[in-house]
């Protein structure tokens, strides 16, 4: 890894880190007026600005305009950030891309000077235009470092690999690196990271919320903004003393709030989660509103919710997309996100983060504020 940026940090004040925006620039926005982020804080937005999102490049002038004017900002690259890499060496299959994919950077961009792509239109042309239109865009992405190293702390996309010098870390690796948490590394400091939904680490009852390991030395910020029905873009916060750091967060997301009135307490056995790549299942026992099924791939058996189980034409049965398979409890007065209430006699909630079922009668709409959690 050529692209490393060494920062010093004072031992007091706040580091905030956010990593996959995805093109979500009011969700963004929303974040940090949250976090309240003073001019002695730190920033740090860990890859991954563009794609799947509806305004990358709103997201990507924000960022670059805050780097300018704050120089307490700091980013670094993620694998959707290097799409421009990809344009500049007129890599051919970007054009497959770009005609797949509506909500990209390189789409938006097009769009904003009237281009309208052909079936003839090669990838030569596309440079030509972008790279005339969005050269400090394009420059800005490109020197984007991979990894920012502090006195107690890495800051890397995706994960760095278990050698004697993380330095000796692949660049791609470390920006594309699946499922980080479940791996080890030899850096002797916090390796903070995002890329992989926190909520794919989940067992018991699902969580989009950050998670610390202090024995491996890992933390995982990515909160599945834009990528999972439930997701949320987390702040996670390092709160820098003499003495010892301590880490909370803060998050937002877009889905309504409800106030709870009525006490709900879940049922032990209504617990676990379907996630990638485990989405086939046997169906076992059918209920009114759930139906036990057996985790094809693993031993987990779950309470699937009846209306996201598809049955395909060659008979098999699968869930339709990452789900929680929990229940949730709940007490009269508390403020939850209500994910989903298109479904029969339960609905799809997020209660500090985590998600879950519960019944529809224990909820009255009524919008509130944003979140917090602190831990």
């Amino acid at each position: 890894m050529k692209k490393i940026k060494r920062l010093s940090i004072p031992r007091q004040g706040r580091i905030i880190v956010i990593s996959d925006i995805h093109g979500d620039l009011n969700l963004f926005t929303e974040l940090l007026e949250k976090v309240n982020i003073g001019s002695e804080d730190y920033l740090i937005i860990n890859g991954d600005l563009c794609e799947k999102g509806s305004n990358s490049k709103g997201v990507v002038r924000y960022v670059m305009d805050l780097e300018e004017r704050h120089s307490n900002v700091h980013v670094t690259e993620g694998n959707c950030d290097t799409l421009v890499e990809d344009l500049l060496e007129e890599n051919p299959k970007l054009m497959n891309y770009i005609s797949s994919r509506k909500h990209s950077i390189l789409n938006e961009w097009l769009d904003e000077v009237g281009f309208e792509m052909q079936e003839d239109t090669t990838v030569q042309e596309v440079k030509k235009i972008l790279t005339h239109h969005f050269s400090a865009e394009i420059n800005w992405l490109m020197d984007l470092p991979t990894a920012i190293e502090t006195d107690d702390y890495i800051f890397v996309h995706a994960g760095l690999e278990d050698k004697e010098d993380w330095r000796d870390t692949d660049r791609l690796a470390a920006i594309t690196m699946p499922a980080f948490m479940g791996k080890s590394h030899r850096s002797g400091k916090y390796v903070i990271v995002g890329h992989w939904p926190v909520v794919n680490y989940s067992k018991s009852v699902p969580s989009n919320n950050p998670i610390v390991n202090k024995d491996k030395k890992i933390i995982a910020i990515d909160g599945g903004n834009v990528i999972k029905q439930t997701g949320q873009l987390n702040a996670f916060i390092i709160h820098r003393t003499m003495k010892e750091d301590s880490f909370s967060h803060i998050y937002t997301d877009h889905h309504e709030h409800y106030e709870v009135v009525k006490d709900f307490i879940s049922e032990q056995k209504m617990e676990g989660t379907i996630s990638y790549p485990h989405y086939d299942l046997v169906l076992l026992k059918r209920f009114e509103h759930f139906t036990l099924c057996k985790q094809a791939g693993t031993i987990e058996h779950l309470y699937v919710k009846n209306e996201y189980i598809h049955h395909n034409v060659q008979g098999d049965f699968s869930a339709k997309m990452d789900l929680s398979c929990a229940q949730l409890s709940v007490k009269k007065g508390e403020t939850i996100s209500v994910v989903d209430n298109s479904c029969t006699g339960f609905d799809l909630i997020k209660k500090n983060g985590s998600e879950g079922w519960v019944p529809k009668d224990v909820l009255l709409q009524k919008k509130k504020s944003e979140l917090t959690t602190t831990g």
